[in-house]
């Protein structure tokens, strides 16, 4: 009877630890729809997002240098609310993923052709972006590693930023 109280009050304080370990970042109110929509492509694809995002402190709109949409700083990530408004709701969608893609999945820039994960997001091309969308989010899912496999393959850091590259 003492080994099942004993293994109950370890299985409890095991399930009550994991909540606390593994918790969703805060997330900007102006940013919440997006973030909910790419927890929700990954559980499509069996990806567990609170194993991936346990690192992220926040995510929050915020103003950053000229130049760039949106920057990850590991623990952080800053959407540039002076690069984009909160109705931009595409290209909000587009950076969030990208520097989701840095901060969870530690992916790296991709600068070969139409690609989410690209350092440089020229304003023209925006709409080939919304276009092809669903195509560009299967590939970059396609990525997907656990975790356990990108520590072994890990290189360099995991931060990361995408640049506007304006019309001149």
């Amino acid at each position: 009877m003492k080994i099942k109280v004993l293994i109950l009050c370890i299985t409890t304080l095991l399930i009550s630890c994991s909540s606390y370990i593994f918790s969703d970042p805060y997330v900007d109110p102006d940013l919440r729809y997006v973030y909910a929509d790419w927890k929700e492509e990954c559980k499509q694809r069996r990806i567990r997002p609170i194993q991936n995002t346990h690192k992220i402190d926040s995510i929050i709109f915020d103003v950053l240098e000229e130049g760039y949409w949106g920057k990850c700083f590991g623990d952080k990530i800053v959407i540039n609310q002076s690069a984009m408004a909160p109705t931009d709701t595409f290209l909000i969608k587009l950076v969030m993923y990208h520097e989701l893609g840095h901060c969870a999945f530690d992916y790296k820039h991709m600068d070969y052709g139409l690609d989410i994960m690209n350092s440089v997001l020229p304003e023209s091309e925006i709409i080939a972006y919304k276009w092809f969308w669903e195509y560009l989010k299967e590939d970059y899912f396609s990525r997907y590693q656990l975790p356990k496999t990108r520590k072994k393959l890990k290189q360099g850091s995991s931060c990361g930023e995408v640049c506007i590259q304006s019309k001149t």
